[in-house]
């Protein structure tokens, strides 16, 4: 009878045994209802973030390619993220202003920008406009696009060697048009013009299809912009490209030279980035980060950038911050080469 009990009393505190296990097992940090893991600050701690509609600024006019890129995020965003992501025009300042307002503002994650490498990295090197890299948080880059340089259909123009030698035989007689002064494809052709020993006329104009317009007019020899731009002139014939940033020629263009193989080996290109005031929890930072690489696999995103013509190319809040330093030293190189930084 004794041993009975004692075998009774044995499984007994078995059974209880591998039920505590199962209980310990069950409640390690696995998602409810399958939902994703909540996200967890450095110290281990659930992330409470976000709490609240998050505002992301747009520092050019709506309707332009900012814009466009940016409300192409922000539904899905909103429905990773749990809160609405707002999207808000604040021109002015050839894109300092609305990213100034934006890393300015309180480092709780909540007010954002998304603007170029150019207003990123370049204008705070050249002007003063209450911002520079360094006091920014960077989120995720979206989106990295070649730059192009083109000419009319009609123009006498038939490659970048020709455009180079009416340069040399008249100085400033050949005028291009870029985006802005500064911008990225701004200092491309001047980093060419250097290195070929002409002068080129520069023309600033923020609006691309006005500039083209002009180009298609036969009022200036050239312009230069990022390369999915051209993409309706060039299908139409109106406008004939002369070489195109990067490694290897585009897909799309597999008649056109690069640059660099045509001796002009300036790896530019115009990006798109996010980023915040400095400060921020990287632990937010990294939540940000997931969430725009989450928004970018969805199905209904990517048809969105496809119709924009733009390249999806997310890069994370530590490759971003990783990449930083050597965009902003081949800029500043570039810059002081050309006489605008001292």
């Amino acid at each position: 009878m004794k041993k009975t009990c004692k075998r009774l009393l044995v499984s007994l505190m078995a059974t209880v045994m591998l039920f505590s296990l199962a209980a310990c097992s069950g409640s390690s940090n696995q998602p409810a209802s399958g939902g994703t893991p909540a996200s967890t600050s450095p110290g281990g701690a659930a992330l409470d973030f976000p709490k609240q509609d998050i505002t992301l600024i747009v520092p050019y006019a709506a309707g332009g390619t900012t814009d466009l890129l940016a409300r192409a995020l922000t539904t899905q965003l909103s429905d990773d993220l749990g809160v609405n992501v707002i999207v808000q025009n604040v021109e002015g300042g050839g894109g300092t202003t609305g990213t100034s307002q934006a890393v300015n503002s309180k480092a709780d994650g909540y007010t954002l920008a998304i603007c170029s490498n150019g207003g990123y990295l370049i204008n705070p090197e050249i002007n003063e406009v209450g911002y520079t890299w360094e006091t920014t948080t960077p989120i995720c880059i979206v989106s990295e696009i070649p730059i192009a340089l083109g000419v009319a259909a009609s123009s006498p123009y038939e490659t970048l060697q020709d455009l180079i030698d009416a340069a040399a035989a008249a100085p400033g007689s050949v005028t291009y048009v870029s985006p802005g002064a500064n911008s990225t494809p701004h200092l491309l052709v001047a980093a060419v013009g250097q290195q070929a020993g002409v002068q080129w006329n520069h023309s600033p104009n923020s609006s691309s299809p006005a500039a083209i317009a002009e180009l298609i007019g036969g009022h200036i020899d050239a312009v230069s912009v990022n390369l999915p731009t051209f993409k309706s002139y060039t299908n139409d014939g109106s406008v004939r490209l002369l070489a195109v940033t990067g490694d290897e020629r585009d897909p799309s263009y597999p008649d056109v030279p690069t640059f660099k193989e045509l001796g002009y080996d300036f790896p530019a290109s115009v990006y798109f980035c996010i980023v915040g005031p400095a400060d921020m929890d990287p632990a937010v930072a990294q939540r940000l980060s997931d969430a725009v690489g989450t928004a970018m696999e969805n199905a209904d995103v990517q048809d969105s950038f496809t119709k924009l013509e733009f390249p999806m190319s997310f890069t994370s809040s530590e490759d971003f911050a990783a990449r930083i330093p050597g965009d902003f030293a081949l800029y500043e190189g570039i810059l002081k080469d050309l006489g605008i930084l001292s």
